[in-house]
């Protein structure tokens, strides 16, 4: 391996643990959140897409709610998706951009469908991700900068 893929590398693990490290000091648990919005309203669309985590958009509303990777695993085919569609939600969320909000908790009727903790979940399962990867990356750079063995 050439010097410059191993700067390369070292400097891509680099930033991954730069930004998992962000990552963990950004992340708030749900009881420590205080800028979390309350809207209600009925479910117009789910947004499935193939990678990352569903959405939803509501009738007379601009915004979209991101929702959970469990959420996009248990609702996001076409036998349960449709029974959401239409249906009343309250939806406990913290305003992440322009139009986009991060949902901590979706409640129809009294039944839960999302949680804070499902979120929470996501978001370590993602820092833990980065932290893997730059530890891959340089168990790579040793790897390959190891001396040839003698036989």
């Amino acid at each position: 391996m050439s010097k410059t893929a191993k700067i390369i590398l070292l400097a891509l693990a680099t930033l991954f643990l730069v930004i998992g490290v962000m990552s963990s000091f950004h992340a708030k648990p749900y009881a420590e959140l205080t800028n979390i919005e309350t809207f209600d309203g009925t479910i117009y669309k789910l947004h499935c897409p193939t990678k990352g985590a569903a959405a939803l958009s509501l009738v007379d509303s601009d915004f979209t709610y991101n929702l959970t990777l469990k959420f996009k695993r248990d609702y996001c085919d076409d036998e349960s998706s449709q029974p959401l569609l239409g249906k009343k939600v309250s939806i406990k969320a913290v305003k992440v951009n322009d139009n986009y909000y991060q949902v901590y908790v979706l409640k129809s009727g009294e039944y839960n469908v999302v949680e804070p903790s499902e979120v929470e979940a996501d978001q370590s399962s993602s820092t833990f991700g980065l932290y893997l990867l730059a530890f891959l990356l340089v168990s790579l750079v040793i790897y390959k900068s190891r001396a040839p063995s003698a036989k």
